[in-house]
């Protein structure tokens, strides 16, 4: 497997994880455990850089740690796919897609915070983080075809 392709690989799985941490964060309701007064408490927890030792705001703070993980990640991942010379130009369109739903998802997640979890901002963060899942797949899928 070659560079880019486990570099993907590890982009989506690291999306993924923010899936399934958020997921719990929302059904476990620590949503705001670590406050809900933007800018104050997001992107940090509690008006301090780190949350205090205890499991609601650890969760919590633990998918914002994961969801700026995979934003580094995909953004590498783009820039990389973007200056390879061999690389799928299809994949390079479709990640530049996710690039743009994930500055969406971040902009969201912070409304999701200020707005203290309004039912359907929640639902509306977890679809567009499903979707960018989703597009980070395809282009994964994509950039595995021969040339």
């Amino acid at each position: 497997m070659q560079r880019k392709s486990i570099l993907l690989v590890s982009t989506i799985s690291i999306i993924f994880s923010v899936i399934v941490v958020g997921a719990y964060v929302t059904v476990s309701g620590y949503g705001d455990a670590c406050g809900s007064s933007v800018p104050r408490d997001w992107p940090g927890c509690l008006g301090g850089w780190f949350p205090p030792p205890q499991i609601g705001p650890v969760m919590e703070y633990t998918h914002r740690i994961l969801a700026a993980l995979s934003t580094l990640f995909l953004f590498v991942t783009t820039a990389v796919f973007w200056r390879a010379k061999d690389a799928q130009p299809g994949a390079k369109k479709v990640l530049a897609i996710a690039c743009v739903l994930l500055v969406a998802q971040v902009l969201l997640g912070g409304a999701v915070i200020a707005q203290t979890e309004q039912a359907v901002l929640v639902a509306a963060h977890q679809g567009l983080a499903i979707l960018t899942f989703g597009v980070a797949v395809a282009a994964y899928t994509i950039a595995r075809r021969p040339a």
